[in-house]
């Protein structure tokens, strides 16, 4: 069991529970070449980096989100 709290970036432009994008993983990569997962969950995107798991946002979640909603928008 992780110490932190698991956190989630919610959407504004959707409600996430019971999306049918829920459990879609993208795979991102990181400035220094790291991979990443970002995931939507019922209760919003999750991303597997560490600054995600301390801060419950990071450029990789924030940057799928915005593909996301700008998407839904259009």
């Amino acid at each position: 069991m992780s110490k932190f709290k698991e956190k989630y970036l919610v959407p504004t432009v959707f409600r996430p529970n019971g999306h049918w994008m829920v459990g879609t993983i993208w795979p991102v990569k990181g400035s220094k070449g790291n991979e990443y997962s970002v995931e939507l969950h019922d209760k919003g995107f999750n991303c597997d980096c560490p600054g995600f798991t301390f801060r419950g946002s990071c450029k990789h979640s924030q940057a799928i989100l915005k593909k996301v909603e700008g998407v839904m928008e259009w």
